[in-house]
């Protein structure tokens, strides 16, 4: 049976695929089992896989949240833009629940322009400048002229701060996208000494696992969050379940407006992501 992927084209339903998937978000292999199956006997001709995606998410769902979050992570991350949250502001609470201290947007001389640097991250004696590459598209991959782009910028900075009657420049560049890097982009990254952290990469450190490991889960995987609930998270600078559970239901109704049966199944699903 053919379905349709996010760009138009078409592909054979894949139930390993599929399987692969849920386990990879946490589910043990029978629930996992249990999920492709039923899938596989609902699912029509010429099905997309965004109806498959919803499918598998509200089995989850029902089953366990913080799974069902992991499983919806990527989609959530690339909707932080359209509900209005900022991407480097997210990338910087990432680093700061690992010890780093950061700043936002530093305009940084270079020996012929001057460069904005979307993050800048210091712990101990590393230094880093943060390039932070958002995309809220499915599908898309960061290619290596980013990474190269990155590197020039870092040259540029490195030989304006060598000039300094200082100490010698130390910082070093990471790239960060919420996207998967293409092999060509990791090739440079390597050879030029460049830390990149995408979707998947490196196994173990990435995005995703960074996310995960602290549970710095956006409020954009909440499935009782909808766009208006967004909008007012947004205005209040409310972007992790975690900053959810700072409160509690009765002052998310009070303060926020919020109806008072949808406060509560906000507030719970927050705590049980983050428990």
């Amino acid at each position: 049976m053919q379905v349709i992927k996010s760009t138009g084209e078409k592909e054979l339903f894949d139930k390993e695929k599929l399987c692969s998937s849920l386990e990879h978000s946490g589910a043990p292999k029978e629930l996992a089992k249990t999920v492709c199956e039923s899938i596989s006997s609902e699912i029509d001709p010429d099905i997309t896989t965004s109806n498959i995606y919803r499918k598998a998410l509200s089995y989850l769902i029902k089953e366990d949240l913080t799974l069902a979050a992991v499983y919806s992570l990527r989609k959530a991350v690339s909707a932080l833009g359209p509900a209005g949250f900022i991407f480097e502001r997210y990338i910087a609470t990432i680093l700061e629940s690992y010890g780093y201290k950061t700043k936002l947007n530093q305009i940084m001389k270079g020996a012929c322009i001057e460069h904005e640097v979307d993050v800048a991250a210091e712990k101990e004696d590393t230094h880093f400048l943060v390039e932070a590459k958002y995309h809220n598209e499915q599908g898309i991959r960061t290619h290596v002229p980013v990474v190269m782009y990155a590197y020039a910028r870092l040259l540029d900075i490195e030989e304006a701060e060598n000039k300094k009657e200082r100490n010698k420049f130390d910082h070093k560049m990471w790239v960060i996208t919420n996207t998967k890097f293409t092999d060509t982009a990791v090739r440079y990254a390597k050879c030029r000494s460049i830390k990149i952290t995408g979707w998947n990469y490196p196994e173990g450190d990435s995005l995703e696992d960074m996310i995960v490991k602290n549970k710095l889960f956006p409020v954009t995987v909440l499935p009782s969050v909808d766009k208006d609930v967004l909008d007012i998270f947004s205005k209040n600078n409310i972007m992790l379940a975690q900053d959810i559970i700072l409160f509690n239901p009765k002052t998310i109704h009070e303060k926020f407006g919020i109806e008072k049966q949808l406060a509560e199944q906000i507030y719970k699903a927050a705590i049980t992501m983050t428990k």
